[in-house]
């Protein structure tokens, strides 16, 4: 697999990927801040441009300084160019995410256990371990995390998302942690400071991760318990990969002829990836669940950029994808 890790530690087990550096398990946050080569930080500066005739100008739109550019300043004075900015959009540095990292893990029994950078700086992200390992189902253990994902980037926000990690394949099943009556992502927009206000609405949601921990584990039992079929099993494959007019026009006996090469890593995923075998996995929607998840952790392809596939299995396209696998398992088991 692929990364776009710009820096990263990590304590206890060596990560999966076998990047990055180990630290001492009682560092403080500051001490992992430094240690993962995030002691930097960012700030905004006017956008400027050149006319075709040559003259600079600044950029800035209806009022003085509207739209600016995010620029990240490092010890030795070096600059690096995040990208554009837009009104009101507040930068949250780095040192106040390990200090929030801090409150939050003294208000619970969670830890530090692994933190990084991607994408050249613009995502900083780190994964706190909740005290106790579950095993909904004997044999297939799992270990429960809180991931907190920062990105120094315009139009995306600071958030909290609950991912256990399947200790047999090391497939990370991540899962938005969501709060309140309409079900809103847990979100910190970069449209104030990350004030002490913001940090207290993000260590109230660590009653809800336990709870969604929880859940979690009865969706486990629930899909195990649920034997797909072969025309099932193709068609869930097909709506997850293959353009939707094949399912709208194929028979189910067919499907298979029309599988695009990611359809066909699920379909073997399903059968041979690292815990295939269990009971609880063979010939299961929860079997069928964890080919998604295994093909985009250890097996997708990116055409455009390989070394985006870790965010996007964290953040982004593989996130959803596995999301929507998982309403889809749960779909079918009903």
């Amino acid at each position: 697999m692929s990364h776009e890790i710009e820096s990263m530690a990590w304590t206890n087990e060596v990560p999966w990927h076998g990047l990055g550096i180990e630290m001492d398990p009682n560092a403080t946050p500051r001490e992992w801040m430094k240690v993962s080569g995030l002691d930097w930080a960012v700030e905004r500066v006017p956008m400027e441009a050149t006319l075709p005739n040559g003259t600079r100008v600044t950029v800035e739109g209806k009022s003085d300084n509207e739209y600016g550019i995010l620029v990240r300043t490092k010890k030795n004075n070096t600059h690096d160019v995040f990208g554009p900015v837009g009104p009101e959009w507040v930068p949250v540095q780095n040192h106040e995410v390990f200090d929030f990292l801090k409150r939050f893990c003294d208000a619970s029994s969670m830890k530090m256990e692994t933190c990084g950078s991607l994408k050249g700086g613009t995502e900083i992200w780190a994964l706190c371990k909740f005290a106790d390992d579950f095993e909904p189902i004997k044999g297939d253990p799992f270990k429960g995390y809180l991931l907190f994902h920062s990105a120094h980037v315009w139009g995306k926000g600071n958030q909290l998302r609950v991912t256990p990690i399947r200790v047999v394949c090391n497939n990370t099943l991540t899962m938005a942690l969501r709060a309140g009556n309409k079900g809103q992502v847990v979100r910190m927009p970069h449209i104030k400071e990350f004030s002490t206000d913001v940090q207290d609405l993000a260590i109230e949601a660590l009653g809800l991760a336990e709870h969604q921990i929880k859940d979690f584990a009865d969706i486990v039992t629930h899909l195990s318990s649920r034997k797909y079929n072969a025309d099932t099993l193709d068609e869930f494959i097909t709506r997850l990969y293959c353009p939707n007019n094949i399912i709208e026009n194929v028979d189910n006996e067919n499907l298979r002829e029309y599988f695009t090469p990611s359809a066909d890593n699920v379909l073997e995923a399903i059968t041979k990836a690292p815990g295939a075998e269990l009971k609880g996995s063979k010939g299961t929607w929860w079997g069928a669940f964890n080919g998604v998840t295994y093909h985009e952790d250890h097996m997708r392809i990116s055409y455009k950029d390989d070394s985006n596939i870790l965010a996007s299995s964290w953040f982004g396209g593989g996130a959803k994808k596995k999301q929507k696998a998982l309403d889809m398992a749960m779909e079918y088991a009903a």
